[in-house]
């Protein structure tokens, strides 16, 4: 890279993506060295061992991570990911990427990311607890609700929050519910969070429909992923009036021209795991004749073999990273609109934001209160990267980039160089 910058001890694949996406965006935004020098050096990197006592009584230790990028605008936010591909280049990238994604919807924060490399379903739900209360317990001075809030990611969900909480709680001496989000509703969580990821998706994708003339009602959608991202996001669509024809897993896409029941299907995928039928591939969804794909499933999801393929329109990231950027620059070529994660996967970061908001002055909205703000920060989001893609004659990802380099910028210089 032409930037001088931090480099990870191994696997920097997410993170060396982050510096080719600012090299390139330094091309077209006028942003001071001193931004750039902090943005390409994360704040703090953490490893942590975690040995845990296992059910049979053996010890087990497990590598954890806890990345802060940076907080320029204000505290670290960033998810907890628990998978067996977790390691430190990939979490530095999804800080960096969490920076980015907080300016972009023009929230105080900063960028994190944190994560053990482990397979959660092959723990019990005790080892489980006892893994994530030693991984809060290893990270307890560096965390808390003005300094680093966690969230759920892959591999994680209200549970998990709801356990990091109570050991922070207790480790300090008082409930401390803002130092998470994604919690249970009991616990301080708040409305609407449940589908926030999907739902905004669904949001920017109606934002765009009114900015660029994107068919909506009788639109043939396809759904990479139906986790908690894709399979909310389908239910939406459905609601605004697409036909959803495909969804698909690591197991295969199952496919129905005519669209398919998406409730149906989404209450027998909760309920088994499983969707009531494969069709085809994993790989042919790229190939249907579809208007929009959503990519809601791990990063690097469509390569350049995979783009060629592609008969859609439009392609929405709801995954991070979810194109490769040679899948990407081909698409552009070929004239297929990309819907950056930046701007496409910030519905979760926005729900918590307006949970931590609501923790921390302990007064909580009602549904309709939270939709309101939501929707209202997505059409803003979507309104200032449209407006930047076409000052500079630009791609939406380029608009996203641009915009949140510039805020960034903007903060890092009324905050000056300490000491």
């Amino acid at each position: 890279m032409a930037i001088p910058a931090y480099r990870p001890p191994e696997d920097p694949g997410l993170w060396d993506a982050f510096l080719e996406r600012l090299e390139k965006t330094l091309k077209v935004a006028e942003i001071h060295p001193t931004t750039v020098e902090y943005l390409a050096h994360p704040k703090r990197l953490v490893t942590v061992s975690l040995p845990v006592v296992m059910d049979d009584g053996k010890v087990r230790v497990f590598q954890g991570y806890r990345v802060v990028h940076d907080i320029a605008r204000g505290p670290a936010k960033g998810g907890v990911r628990f998978h067996p591909g977790v390691t430190l280049g990939q979490t530095a990238g999804l800080a960096a990427w969490m920076t980015l994604k907080a300016a972009v919807y023009d929230l105080p924060f900063g960028g994190a990311a944190g994560g053990v490399a482990v397979d959660p379903r092959g723990l019990s739900k005790r080892e489980l607890e006892r893994l994530t209360r030693r991984y809060t317990a290893e990270l307890v001075n560096l965390i808390g609700p003005d300094i680093d809030i966690l969230g759920p990611d892959v591999g994680t969900d209200q549970q998990v929050m709801a356990w990091i909480m109570d050991t922070y709680s207790m480790t300090v001496g008082s409930t401390v519910p803002g130092v998470v989000t994604g919690k249970p509703h009991a616990l301080g969580g708040t409305e609407g969070r449940d589908d926030a990821a999907g739902y905004g998706v669904a949001r920017v994708l109606l934002e765009l429909s009114q900015r660029r003339g994107l068919p909506l009602r009788g639109a043939r959608v396809a759904v990479q992923g139906f986790g908690q991202v894709g399979g909310t996001f389908a239910l939406h669509a459905a609601a605004l009036g697409l036909k959803v024809v495909a969804v698909s897993t690591s197991r295969g896409t199952m496919y129905q021209e005519e669209g398919l029941p998406v409730e149906a299907v989404l209450r027998h995928y909760e309920a088994t795991g499983e969707l009531p039928r494969y069709d085809l591939s994993p790989e042919e969804l790229f190939a249907l004749p579809v208007d929009y794909l959503i990519l809601a499933a791990l990063e690097g999801a469509l390569d350049e073999e995979g783009a060629k393929a592609l008969q859609a329109k439009a392609v929405l990231e709801a995954a991070n990273f979810g194109l490769t950027q040679e899948a990407e620059a081909y698409l552009l070529g070929k004239g297929v609109m990309v819907v950056p994660d930046l701007l496409t996967g910030g519905g979760g970061l926005l729900a918590s934001y307006l949970e931590w908001v609501q923790d921390l002055n302990m007064f909580f909205w009602s549904e309709e209160e939270v939709r309101q703000s939501f929707a209202k920060s997505v059409a803003k989001a979507v309104a200032e990267v449209c407006a930047k893609a076409e000052a500079l004659n630009g791609d939406l990802r380029t608009g996203a980039l641009a915009l949140a380099l510039e805020r960034l910028n903007e903060a890092t210089r009324l905050r000056g160089v300490y000491p």
